[in-house]
């Protein structure tokens, strides 16, 4: 089994947005809003994402198995969203080094603080997170969304 994490570059759209949709019928299903209107993106749509946002993908034996995004909301701050490994995948521990990659993707861009989101029930997910640093934010409790925030100080 080779793993590697890898960012995704315009040139990967494809690659992109046919794990990105598989992503959202898994979490959400194909009935979902989200994915309605993700499934008829162009192929500009896909390319400016790619643009505008970080997207990591883990990789396993070539083929693309997760994604984590990465958007830099303002010069201080950098946000991840939408973690997601093909149910397949999940248990290898891939979760950690894609996490740890758009973290550092934050240093790089001499971000202070990460931060995200995550189902309360997600204990998995959380687990991770909290293996990397993230901590919830304090005063900040669960939205409408049944969700907890969380946050890493990075410098």
């Amino acid at each position: 089994m080779t793993a590697r994490v890898t960012r995704l570059t315009e040139s990967d759209w494809r690659l992109f947005a046919a794990v990105r949709l598989r992503a959202l019928t898994d979490s959400l299903g194909a009935d979902d809003p989200q994915y309605r209107q993700e499934s008829t993106f162009t192929a500009a749509q896909w390319r400016r994402r790619l643009r505008d946002h970080a997207q990591f993908a883990a990789m396993l034996n070539e083929r693309p198995v997760g994604l984590i995004g990465a958007q830099q909301e303002n010069a201080e701050t950098v946000y991840l969203y939408s973690l997601w490994l093909d149910p397949a995948a999940r248990g290898y521990g891939l979760a950690r080094p894609l996490v740890a990659a758009a973290v550092d993707w934050a240093r790089d861009r001499q971000a202070r603080l990460v931060t995200l989101r995550v189902a309360v029930d997600n204990t998995v997910a959380r687990g991770v997170y909290e293996s990397l640093g993230f901590a919830p934010v304090a005063g900040n409790g669960a939205n409408a969304r049944d969700e907890v925030p969380m946050s890493l100080s990075v410098r």
